[in-house]
């Protein structure tokens, strides 16, 4: 079994913490981790005007999502008004909504 620092874990733990609360104040509790994950990589600022679904998929912070998850998430949060397509909704390019 790997041993683990025990203070490495503790900042850890007290990561996740934090993240938890930021999730429930910005109100996004009720959306999957998939779902979290891709509004946090499209409020990067590398991805300000938008991003290609290539682009999203393959960025680390999503940890390699099926095809089918990564769009039914992203058709789950333009339902919800989160984010929405830039041009044509044909052009794969999304961003968060206004």
């Amino acid at each position: 079994m790997k041993s683990y620092n025990i203070s490495s874990l503790n900042s850890y733990a007290q990561m996740i913490a934090v993240l938890r609360s930021l999730e429930n104040g910005l109100g996004l509790t009720e959306l999957t981790k998939l779902e979290r994950n891709i509004l946090a990589v499209l409020s990067l600022e590398e991805f300000q005007q938008g991003a290609r679904t290539g682009s999203l998929l393959n960025h680390n912070i999503l940890d390699s999502p099926t095809q089918s998850s990564f769009y039914r998430a992203l058709k789950n949060l333009r339902d919800r008004k989160f984010i929405d397509t830039v041009g044509d909704r044909k052009t794969g390019v999304y961003k968060l909504a206004d």
